[in-house]
């Protein structure tokens, strides 16, 4: 089978007035180019006549880094949630079914095409051409302020029942955070099982590097303890961050974490199309230490902080991640 460049979609090839199973599994070229944690992409699909299910691929879970498996369904969420950007644009409605089988925790939602529908109100036809152009920017961001009617927006698009989005930009909360994510890179790069996780997956070329480049990367992470000088790059960047952002629910489950993963990448394609990106934090919550001090910095510490990230203005990064192609992902 040819290869081909995943982030190279001809919109103009959607099949439409194929067949539901060809019009589906065209739209999930879309889906496989959300974020995921490490980029591992921890998906697959299956196409029935007028349906996908969104499976988990454990194999691909982090079980050092994600141990409660959290990054996990956040990431199945955000290419949910890419799908349902794609069918709205052309047209589709869809109805979503999540963990719609008790047996098999793997199957994480259902997505049902039902009939022509309308772009609904939290997905704006702005979103569908970002989803090729949004990545995650690990780079420095500008000081430049992020305008309130535009955080109003971001705010609009979390409309999941029991999900809330909370962004700041006090200095004294982005100051403490620093201070949790230093802390937690110290913690996680001394730990070997996490250092050999993280270098496995620089070793099989997630993030874009070369061969070589990725292999001399994870012998790097593997053998050499790099938290000191990871936790200043990191303290760098988060600094330079106008707004972060915590999205949090009111209930500690599956379906929650899957949802926090759509309001993410709702937030996500909304900013690129104002030329602001995003960055997760996920190691303030990896480290259990950190995670309840998390909870305290958000307006209601009762809720459970589940995705933080910090947002701001900065030029678009130069390559995209790669992606596997959808064919290794369909079962």
């Amino acid at each position: 089978m040819s290869h081909t460049n995943p982030w190279n979609i001809d919109a103009s090839g959607y099949p439409q007035n194929g067949p539901w199973a060809d019009r589906l599994t065209f739209l999930l070229r879309y889906a496989t180019l959300a974020p995921s944690s490490h980029n591992t992409q921890p998906w697959s699909f299956r196409v029935r006549e007028n349906a996908a299910d969104l499976f988990i691929e454990e194999t691909r879970w982090l079980k050092v880094a994600d141990v409660d498996q959290r990054e996990l369904h956040i990431s199945i969420g955000c290419t949910l949630e890419n799908l349902l950007v794609a069918a709205e644009h052309f047209g589709l409605d869809c109805e979503t079914d999540y963990l719609p089988d008790s047996k098999n925790p793997m199957l994480a939602a259902t997505v049902r095409i039902q009939h022509r529908g309308k772009i609904s109100k939290e997905r704006p036809a702005s979103l569908f051409p970002m989803i090729g152009i949004r990545h995650t920017n690990h780079g420095e961001y500008e000081s430049t302020a992020i305008p309130v009617d535009i955080l109003d927006q971001f705010q609009k698009v979390c409309v999941e029942s029991g999900v809330i989005l909370y962004m700041t930009s006090d200095l004294e909360i982005r100051q403490r955070v620093d201070e949790l994510v230093i802390h937690a890179d110290a913690l996680e790069f001394a730990n070997p099982a996490f250092r050999e996780e993280l270098g496995y997956w620089i070793g099989q070329g997630v993030f874009g590097t070369s061969w070589l480049i990725s292999k001399i990367g994870k012998l790097a992470v593997t053998y050499v303890n790099m938290g000191t000088s990871q936790g200043k790059k990191d303290s760098s960047v988060l600094m330079s961050s106008p707004v972060l952002g915590l999205i949090s629910s009111d209930v500690n489950d599956r379906i929650s974490q899957i949802k926090v993963g759509q309001v993410y990448q709702r937030l996500s394609l909304l900013a690129a199309s104002f030329g602001i990106w995003t960055q997760p934090m996920s190691q303030i919550l990896q480290v259990e230490e950190c995670r309840n001090l998390v909870a305290d910095l958000q307006p209601n510490p009762k809720l459970f902080p589940q995705h933080p990230f910090r947002m701001g203005y900065a030029p678009p990064e130069k390559h995209h991640t790669p992606r596997r192609e959808l064919f290794e992902m369909l079962k």
